[in-house]
């Protein structure tokens, strides 16, 4: 699938999570990822956000699923 362009690479998945980890001065509430085509691949970048993804209570109903699904609480 990597050679089609459908997927890439471990080392190029990988590093939006390296990035976010190490490089200073990036939004706290952003995306950041693939900037090509669908986000598949391409360039990493900040992507679009929709307005749902930081409603209060989203994130609190996303919270409380994953730790239910998980069995691990996460006190805040």
């Amino acid at each position: 699938m990597v050679k089609i362009g459908l997927a890439q690479t471990a080392e190029k998945g990988a590093y939006p999570e390296v990035m976010c980890a190490t490089e200073e001065n990036l939004k706290e509430r952003a995306y950041y990822g693939p900037t090509g085509l669908m986000n598949f691949g391409g360039p990493v970048g900040e992507g679009k956000l929709e307005s749902f993804v930081v409603q209060k209570d989203a994130l609190t109903r996303l919270w409380a699923l994953s730790e239910k699904e998980t069995a691990i609480n996460w006190p805040l």
